[in-house]
């Protein structure tokens, strides 16, 4: 895959994770693997005629303050149009189940992606994105990654890992799944 991917340095020297509190967490680290498997699915559904949404699930580990993310696994079920993706809660369940079950890692959450539309790009959640997509599996976080067509160069962020992948530009955004949903850091290594 042709990438070009700037890298943000988010580590940070928090105290460690208490069990529950989500609100220490304060960084996100995709695998390179999981950060071309949610590039190659934002492309795929940008392609598609009326440009369709995409979406996948997140597994992986939490230490510390940090979530490391291994996978991002696209989910092929539910209905997908320009603007949403549907699911059906009891598949969603079972695909969860038997990707925790057969990779031994732990559910983290989602990611989908969002088109340009009318010359407008969105990286933040909708109401609706922020909806839990499972009850038996807690969400940590959620990460939407925003893809346009753009030659302009590359923008160092904060909060976002840019990407850019042929003619396409891609923007990684993640929130953590509490309260306001607040922004966190997010890196590709």
């Amino acid at each position: 895959m042709d990438l070009d991917i700037k890298i943000m340095k988010t580590y940070s020297k928090k105290k460690s994770l208490k069990k529950g509190v989500m609100s220490d967490i304060s960084n996100v680290i995709l695998s390179k693997k999981a950060c071309e498997n949610i590039i190659k699915a934002a492309k795929d559904g940008y392609s598609t005629p009326y440009k369709q949404e995409r979406f996948g699930i997140l597994l992986g580990r939490l230490k510390e303050d940090t979530i490391f993310i291994t996978n991002a696994i696209l989910y092929k079920c539910g209905k997908y149009t320009r603007t949403s993706v549907l699911v059906e809660s009891y598949s969603i369940e079972e695909f969860i189940k038997k990707l925790v079950k057969k990779l031994h890692l732990r559910f983290l959450g989602s990611f989908h992606t969002h088109n340009e539309v009318a010359n407008t790009i969105s990286s933040t959640l909708s109401e609706d994105d922020k909806y839990p997509i499972s009850e038996n599996y807690k969400t940590l976080l959620e990460i939407t990654a925003t893809i346009w067509v753009s030659d302009s160069p590359l923008q160092q962020s904060l909060y976002y890992c840019q990407a850019r992948s042929g003619k396409y530009r891609i923007r990684i955004a993640a929130y953590r799944a509490e309260g306001s949903f607040p922004i966190i850091p997010v890196g590709c290594k």
